[in-house]
């Protein structure tokens, strides 16, 4: 937070210095202000600040998306898992990945090929991405295709 506030007020400065920053300018002026600002607020951890705007939304959202995944709804399975990951909480993530995968969602599938891969590995990813791209995933058939990451040879495919 106090590094963003510096930069902006040095920069503020530059810009008064400089007459970028004058009468003529008055929109620019205002723009560059609001953007100060804004860039403030998102690097705070004011009680409003958008990280605390995100932890509250985030947490709402998790609670509606766990109650329906454990009812077997497999799109809010993949949101929560999603969700997780982006937390950190990536065991957790991991399960609720596999169960929307495991349901056919190619992107589920995608996502829970990247968070093997940052886990365990290639290796142990590849069948995700596999199942991703048959199921069209553009991503993992990218990766699959010649020349790929994860190249599939003539015998494998």
């Amino acid at each position: 937070m106090r590094l963003s506030l510096l930069l902006y007020v040095v920069a503020d400065v530059i810009l008064l210095l400089s007459d970028v920053y004058s009468t003529a300018n008055t929109v620019g002026a205002v723009i560059w202000v609001i953007a100060g600002v804004l860039a403030f607020w998102a690097t705070t951890r004011w009680r409003y600040g958008l990280p605390a705007v995100v932890d509250r939304v985030s947490a709402k959202h998790e609670a509606a998306w766990q109650v329906d995944a454990e009812a077997g709804n497999p799109q809010a399975a993949h949101m929560l898992g999603t969700s997780l990951k982006v937390r950190g909480e990536l065991e957790t993530a991991r399960r609720w990945l596999q169960t929307a995968a495991e349901a056919g969602l190619a992107d589920a599938q995608w996502d829970l090929a990247r968070l093997i891969d940052q886990m365990e590995g290639a290796a142990a990813a590849r069948p995700w991405f596999e199942a991703a791209a048959a199921g069209g995933h553009p991503g993992a058939r990218h990766l699959l295709r010649p020349g790929g990451a994860y190249e599939v040879t003539e015998d494998a495919g």
